[in-house]
């Protein structure tokens, strides 16, 4: 089979191919990484309650609340009573104990010196077991109703900030099943900027790797991060991939939903 001749024009459009792609492969590796993006919350959570209820209480959108402060209440009254109650049955089963187990020592002291028969003396042990477990039962019965009682309150889960309110002061809930979310919540002490880099640049961010972010609306100022999490798919209709970059936020001066512009140098 004949070979067709290397021609001049042939090599020299195979050489310039090649250096094409080197300058653009020189081009991907020594450039600044950019990619842009929205500053988000860390964590986004709706607060809520399994039980029927009227909320007579609600903490004020943009309230800074700490973990396990209380975010709503719900109306106590009767659970408040059935506490008191078990409380009293708990404080009248002591005081039967406790004199059912004098009369229990006192009758063993008599039985020894043959004053009381068997019988009696087992009637006393029957009088001080019995009270011990009405006790027992009472103890458990008054830790049910305080349960019940902290069940009125959704307490924060984490350091948060109110977002909105799903309720309203006076409204009722009537939960079906599961849980009917009453208040959203987010979690500003640290954000995620979520950029979207070119494919082009995919295996050139690096976990940890440093980044600075500017904020069109917060004039010339730059925020520092750290990449968190790259995704380890591209978009097949954007052609790029997402990215994490965690900023700190501990005074909660940066507010979320701020698009701007990240920057990664490679071989940081």
């Amino acid at each position: 089979m004949p070979v067709k001749p290397f021609t001049c024009a042939m090599f020299r459009f195979r050489l310039s191919a090649m250096l094409v792609a080197m300058l653009a492969m020189r081009a991907v590796a020594g450039e600044p990484i950019r990619a842009s993006g929205v500053l988000t919350p860390m964590l986004e959570i709706e607060v809520g309650s399994e039980l029927r209820g009227t909320i007579i209480w609600l903490a004020e959108e943009g309230t800074v609340v700490a973990k396990g402060q209380p975010l709503v209440k719900l109306r106590d009254s009767i659970e408040r009573f059935t506490v008191d109650l078990r409380k009293a049955q708990v404080d009248a089963a002591r005081y039967a104990l406790d004199r059912y187990k004098k009369d229990y020592e006192a009758g063993k002291l008599l039985q020894e010196k043959k004053i009381i028969n068997e019988e009696d003396m087992r009637l006393r042990e029957f009088h001080y077991l019995n009270a011990q477990s009405e006790l027992e039962q009472a103890i458990a019965n008054h830790k049910l109703a305080l349960e019940n009682l902290a069940l009125r309150v959704a307490c924060a889960p984490l350091n948060c900030v109110v977002l909105r309110q799903l309720k309203k002061i006076g409204e009722t809930l009537v939960v079906s099943a599961g849980v009917e979310n009453i208040i959203r919540v987010v979690h500003i002490d640290s954000l995620h900027f979520v950029a979207y880099p070119n494919a082009k640049f995919a295996g050139q961010i690096k976990l940890g790797q440093k980044a600075e972010i500017l904020l069109p609306l917060r004039g010339q100022e730059k925020l520092t991060g750290e990449v968190s999490y790259i995704d380890p798919g591209v978009e097949a209709n954007s052609g790029s991939f997402r990215v994490k970059i965690l900023v700190k936020n501990p005074d909660h001066k940066i507010i979320h939903g701020l698009h701007g512009i990240a920057t990664f140098l490679t071989g940081n």
